[in-house]
């Protein structure tokens, strides 16, 4: 065997026998997702909550589900930060509805100046809520 061939076998030897942090695995279980010891839940309203299965309490309430997987995985890391990963949400829900609301009314207008201005507007909301999202995934994937 080459040097670079046994490198990499040590390499993955190391990888295989180093113990291996739960909470940087998130996987799915029924109708909810567990990181750590925290658990991400729909709702019928279409929200999603954060549940803490060590204390057996909710922990918050978030619009989007990228953002309650970003709290759940935040926390269960120790750190807290929920506060900014609030807001970021906050600001998704916002965007969010603005793109719906913008959405409808090219369905229904039949002047072409407002349908450009309308969609101008829905680009420009549908842009902010996809910056926040990837805001989001630096705390998912870091």
């Amino acid at each position: 065997m080459t040097p670079k061939n046994l490198k990499l076998i040590k390499e993955l030897e190391e990888l295989v026998n180093e113990t291996i942090d739960p909470s940087m695995f998130p996987y799915q279980k029924g109708n909810s997702i567990r990181i750590g010891s925290f658990i991400v839940r729909s709702n019928k309203r279409g929200f999603y909550k954060v549940y803490d299965c060590e204390n057996n309490t909710l922990v918050t309430e978030a619009f989007c589900k990228t953002s309650a997987v970003a709290i759940a995985k935040t926390l269960s890391k120790g750190q807290t930060v929920t506060d900014n990963i609030l807001d970021i949400d906050k600001d998704i829900q916002k965007h969010y509805n603005d793109c719906m609301f913008y959405r409808h009314n090219m369905r229904v207008t039949t002047d072409a100046f407002r349908y450009d201005v309308i969609l101008n507007r829905y680009e420009i909301a549908k842009d902010r809520t996809w910056h926040a999202k990837e805001q989001l995934d630096k705390y998912i994937y870091a």
